[in-house]
């Protein structure tokens, strides 16, 4: 043992560190100068990666924005230097969306501020932003984006809420967001259309629905000019959201049977969706989306895209939690698993895929690259542009394969009718020690996966607890309206998180996992196989614990309360973080076993 006069330094820990696909830092890298949106991926017949960048000197809306093109020819662990597809002194460009044909053909789409003006009227005033305004335009790339063609523009048709704009219609307010979808022969580009501003700090946007473009035969046209257009749906109201006047940032997928989908952000704290029989012309009423367990899926007034996954799989990015602002609401990064069921989307649990460990840091306008069977996540915090490999074992759990792991990482068990306690056991350290006072964050996690049927709901109840007398441990508490309240401690700091009201009813079987998350600092409450989202009554279902909890190492053995009455039928304790889906996995097991 060295001791200083920061008094004596314990050994170092034996556990190694788990790395984490899901953490920020350990994607690589595309674009990290000035600003850097929309990194969207194509893949070339070569296999080369092609993405395009909406970036600026400075920062968003700056009068040098532009478009450029970088290439990786190692599945963006590297990429070349920027090439401009427009260039930083001509009117803005913004908000690029790639395509590639059959042939290779690279086209880019994106808002040009053809005729350069130089500010809009606001509710208030006017800003200097104009970026949002302007033609669609493309360039397209015979060389895998060596060079550019001249600038084509697409002609789109006017709706009520352009002749409501500033300008009367005779300039349009939009912007692109989703990668086109190739379904069939035909292509769609999905977009949004403004009708007012507001100050920036106040939202920019005030009123605003989506829109689509389609093309049948732009996928082998070989002259730009004979390619033929429509601006669907049809008549002159767009996609707007179930509540409210913002409807934007809209995302389509095609499903097997012809049919479009259509995710898109709102102002109210959920995705918004609608569907399309008919090739775009006429759409269903719009509806806020919701998991297949009928919950509607919340997030904040951020991007929330669909990809198709092929074999009728799909999957959703968002950010589970209902604010209903832009603000730092988009970290962690969320993605369910869609599966098509009767021509429409089921949606998964979700789970976490991507997290910053700063909770200030914010992720948005991803892409996902598909690549020999293999799946890539694209996203920017607006300075730094990355790509991360998503896990395959993510995946598989997203789209209902069941999990192989599930008897690793059990630490501890216990079956009503036991009669020798629970010894004390060992998790894996948040924090681990190394020389020098050093701390390396394990990346650790834990699970607790109780079977209840609890008699007396009184609030304060415990149910189990392995704290021991300097508090050090967890427990599971009652607390009011059928809440349970998780608290952990290292003996100097306790974290805690109550679920959502009515998790438990008197006498009814529940099956409860809480899910401890190492790598973003998260707690989860898994009931019944579903994650709590925090219902009507608050805006997220899961809670932050501090990045300074060392350990909840405790002396004292596991006590489970409620014998007499038999309300813990099964507990076991997992020395690592279980997916939301492998929670299911275990709740359908209980509730085999109380069926039985």
């Amino acid at each position: 043992m060295v001791i200083d006069n920061r008094g004596p330094q314990q050994p170092d820990d034996l556990e190694r560190a788990r790395h984490d696909p899901r953490l920020l830092e350990n994607g690589s890298v595309i674009q990290a100068s000035g600003y850097s949106d929309q990194p969207y991926v194509v893949v070339t017949g070569s296999g080369t990666w092609l993405c395009v960048v909406t970036s600026s000197d400075a920062h968003e809306g700056d009068s040098s924005q532009r478009i450029v093109a970088r290439t990786s020819t190692d599945r963006g662990q590297t990429w070349t230097a920027p090439v401009d597809i427009e260039p930083a002194d001509g009117p803005e460009a913004s908000w690029a969306v790639p395509l590639i044909t059959p042939a290779g053909r690279v086209y880019v789409f994106y808002t040009y501020n053809t005729l350069n003006i130089r500010e809009v009227p606001t509710d208030t005033g006017t800003s200097p932003r104009v970026d949002t305004l302007g033609d669609m335009v493309f360039r397209y790339s015979d060389d895998e984006g060596e060079s550019w063609s001249d600038r084509h523009t697409v002609p789109i048709r006017a709706f009520d809420i352009d002749k409501r704009n500033p300008f009367g219609g005779e300039v349009q307010f939009w912007w692109s967001v989703g990668k086109p979808e190739v379904v069939g022969s035909s292509v769609f580009i999905a977009a949004s259309k403004v009708g007012e501003f507001r100050e920036e700090s106040q939202g920019f946007q005030k009123t605003s629905e989506g829109f689509l473009l389609r093309s049948d035969d732009i996928l082998f046209a070989s002259d730009p000019a004979t390619i033929t257009w429509q601006t669907l749906p049809d008549g002159d109201v767009g996609l707007r959201a179930p509540e409210g006047e913002v409807a934007e940032e809209h995302k389509v997928v095609g499903l097997r049977d012809g049919s479009l989908y259509c995710v898109y952000r709102s102002e109210k704290g959920y995705v918004a969706s609608s569907s399309s029989r008919d090739g775009g012309h006429t759409w269903s009423a719009p509806a806020w989306a919701t998991f297949a367990s009928g919950r509607p899926i919340k997030n904040p007034r951020a991007a929330t895209f669909a990809w198709s996954c092929g074999e009728g799989r799909h999957l959703l990015w968002f950010h589970n939690n209902s604010n209903t602002w832009f603000g730092t609401y988009r970290n962690p990064v969320w993605l369910s698993g869609g599966i098509e069921v009767d021509g429409t989307i089921a949606w998964s649990e979700p789970e976490i895929v991507l997290y910053a460990d700063d909770p200030q840091v914010s992720m948005s306008y991803p892409d996902l690259v598909q690549h020999d069977g293999a799946f890539w996540l694209t996203e920017t915090q607006k300075k730094v542009a990355r790509v991360h490999e998503i896990d395959r074992d993510l995946l598989a759990r997203l789209w209902g394969e069941p999990s192989p792991h599930l008897g690793e990482g059990i630490v501890a068990q216990y079956r009503h009718g036991d009669e020798t306690p629970v010894s004390p056991f060992r998790l894996t350290p948040f924090q681990l020690r190394r020389g020098n006072w050093r701390i390396e964050e394990a990346r650790a996690g834990f699970t607790l996966s109780v079977d209840l049927t609890v008699v007396d709901t009184s609030p304060g109840r415990t149910i189990v607890d392995d704290r021991d007398a300097s508090g050090r441990g967890f427990a599971v508490e009652i607390a009011s309206r059928g809440r349970l309240r998780f608290t952990m401690s290292d003996g100097r700091r306790e974290c805690s998180w109550t679920s959502d009201a009515d998790t438990i009813v008197a006498n009814k079987p529940t099956h409860v996992g809480v899910v401890v998350d190492g790598g973003p600092k998260i707690i989860l409450f898994v009931v019944d196989g579903v994650l709590q989202d925090g219902g009507d009554e608050r805006p997220y279902g899961w809670g932050r614990f501090s990045d300074d909890l060392r350990d909840v190492n405790s002396d004292h053995g596991l006590d489970v309360h409620g014998l007499a009455n038999h309300e813990v039928g099964a507990l076991t304790v997992f020395d690592r973080a279980l997916r939301v889906a492998e929670v299911g996995e275990l709740a359908e097991d209980a509730r085999r076993r109380h069926a039985r």
